[in-house]
């Protein structure tokens, strides 16, 4: 039996390798390729992988890094400085001495300077940078102070061929401070142009010449502060701008001007606040206040010029200052809007001590209320702007009253504006009361606007038509019993609407009648008075209590 089952495997092994062989023998048939889909196949998605920020650690400059640093930036930088300072010394002694005479003098000065910057190019090539960067400095300062020197102290050329002189020089370093991408270098470009104005050193300063130089200067750094995102030479580069605005304005205010002067002044500093109002949107900066301060020169610019239609320039630029905000996304331009408008008012050509004088407080009454209510063109934590400006209209109104009151003119108007912003006041504090953005400082909102209602209802019974014609005694006496109704009525108020802020308020303020009756009416008021005020006191603060008493006993 078991022979028999060996040769039955012995066949099958036997089997198996003739169908092996066979196998081995037949040719390797190619795989056929299948036809290319005429349908792009889409891209597999990638699995979303969370990003994570790993936390820098800035690492403590040891001894030998801060020597190298102090070595090898600050000392090249503090080097070209005081190495300009000694060449101009140089020169001037030169001068005194009589050595070279004062062509040569500006002649060489020009020349050196380009050669220090030329070395300066140099070693900035030799991977030097920073030593390159003081000498590229270092001649842009000497070569613009000869250049200067030969227009305003020798008067070797007119200022216009300067201009052009200057602007050549400067080219050539802007240059060179893109070409090194040295924000160091733009900061001190910035400043040596504002160094060199045409208002110094010069019998009739021209002021034309000084801002188109310094608004040619400013574009020029703007560019290179976007190509460098240089953020920390971005503010530098407005604030030297706004000094020359400022030495513009002084001269423009002080001295007789012609109407080129005025129109460049007003048009530099609109081109300011455009120029830095792009640039902020274009650099990492979270808040962009150059070109807010430079809104503010605009209408430094409007004033100085005292044009008798500036306050319309002024609506103009607030409606620019509005689109600026919309396009920028700039919400705080808003706000630069939001002062134009205050601007444009304030320079309406009234005469004073007139019905037009006065009827700009319900201009400035409208805008308050503009503030509170009006949704569109919002600047952030406006509601807290519009109080601040109440509270200026509030000192401004109590401030000119004195003036109208001893020239005999009636004040109605006035009051009626100083009615309407305080109404007002009042209306967004009983819709807002209980917004969470209100605790915080609803004691301090609660005061000022107190303190509101009682200027604005003292002067409203101080404009009643009886009230000019009693003595100093009645005036007195009028008062306390209005004092006293107001509160009155305050409290009844808040019993009604279950406000314990108007309740507070009218105590407040019967609390201020109770003093002003004991310190001050008491000693001139006659018996009569007295007993009438004194009594009318007693029976409100009787009734006030009585529903004090039934609200504890229900």
């Amino acid at each position: 039996m078991d022979e028999k089952r060996l040769e039955q495997l012995e066949q099958e092994i036997v089997r198996l390798k003739a169908r092996v062989d066979q196998l081995e023998r037949q040719p390797v048939k190619e795989p056929q390729m299948e036809p290319a889909s005429s349908v792009t196949r889409p891209a597999v998605r990638p699995a979303f992988v969370k990003k994570t920020r790993t936390p820098i650690v800035k690492k403590a400059r040891t001894r030998d890094e801060w020597e190298n640093v102090l070595a090898t930036v600050w000392l090249p930088r503090i080097g070209a400085v005081f190495a300009a300072i000694g060449a101009i010394f140089l020169f001037s002694y030169a001068s005194l001495a009589g050595l070279i005479s004062p062509a040569v003098r500006i002649g060489s000065g020009v020349v050196i300077g380009l050669l220090v910057m030329g070395l300066g190019e140099l070693q900035y090539e030799k991977k030097r940078r920073d030593l390159g960067v003081g000498l590229v400095a270092t001649g842009t300062i000497v070569s613009l102070a000869a250049l200067f020197a030969g227009m305003a102290l020798y008067q070797f050329y007119p200022p216009l061929l300067a201009f052009f002189l200057e602007i050549v020089v400067l080219a050539i370093a802007y240059g060179l401070m893109l070409w090194m991408r040295s924000t160091a270098l733009l900061v001190l470009v910035s400043i040596t142009g504002f160094l060199l104005p045409f208002l110094q050193l010069t019998d009739e300063p021209n002021i034309f010449l000084f801002l188109l130089y310094e608004v040619f200067l400013f574009t020029a750094l703007l560019f290179a502060v976007l190509r460098l995102k240089a953020v920390k030479a971005y503010p530098v580069t407005a604030a030297v701008f706004f000094l020359a605005l400022v030495f513009g304005s002084l001269t423009v205010n002080f001295e007789t001007r012609p109407l080129i002067d005025e129109i460049t002044l007003l048009g530099s500093s609109f081109i300011a606040y455009l120029g830095l109002a792009y640039v902020g949107t274009k650099l990492p900066i979270p808040y962009n206040y150059p070109s807010w301060i430079a809104g503010g020169f605009v209408l430094l610019s409007l004033s100085v010029v005292d044009w008798p239609f500036a306050y319309g320039l002024a609506i103009l630029f607030a409606l620019i200052a509005y689109a600026v905000a919309n396009q920028t996304k700039d919400a705080w331009q808003n706000g630069v809007g939001h002062v134009g408008i205050l601007f444009a008012i304030s320079q309406v050509p009234v005469d004073p001590l007139s019905f037009g004088d006065q009827f700009c407080s319900i201009l400035y009454a409208l805008f308050i209320a503009g503030l509170w209510f009006i949704k569109r063109q919002q600047v952030p934590h406006q509601r807290f702007f519009g109080i601040l400006v109440y509270v200026m209209f509030v000192l401004y109104t109590i401030g000119t009253y004195e003036t109208y009151r001893f020239n005999n003119q009636s004040y109605a108007v006035a009051v009626f504006g100083l009615t309407l912003a305080t109404t007002a006041f009042i209306i967004l504090l009983v819709r807002t009361h209980g917004e969470v953005m209100w605790k915080k400082y609803w004691q301090i909102v609660l005061f000022f606007a107190a303190a509101g209602v009682f200027v604005t209802y003292t002067l409203i019974v101080m404009e009643l038509p009886f009230y000019a014609t009693l003595d100093q005694t009645d005036r007195s006496t009028t008062l306390s019993v209005a004092y006293i109704l107001l509160s009155f009525v305050l409290v009844a108020i808040g019993r009604i609407r279950a406000a314990a802020a108007w309740r507070l308020s009218g105590l407040l303020l019967l609390s201020v009648s109770a003093v002003k009756l004991l310190l001050f009416d008491l000693s001139f008021l006659s018996l009569i008075q007295k007993a009438f005020v004194f009594i009318g006191f007693g029976i409100v603060a009787f009734v006030i209590s009585r529903t004090y008493f039934k609200k504890r006993e229900s």
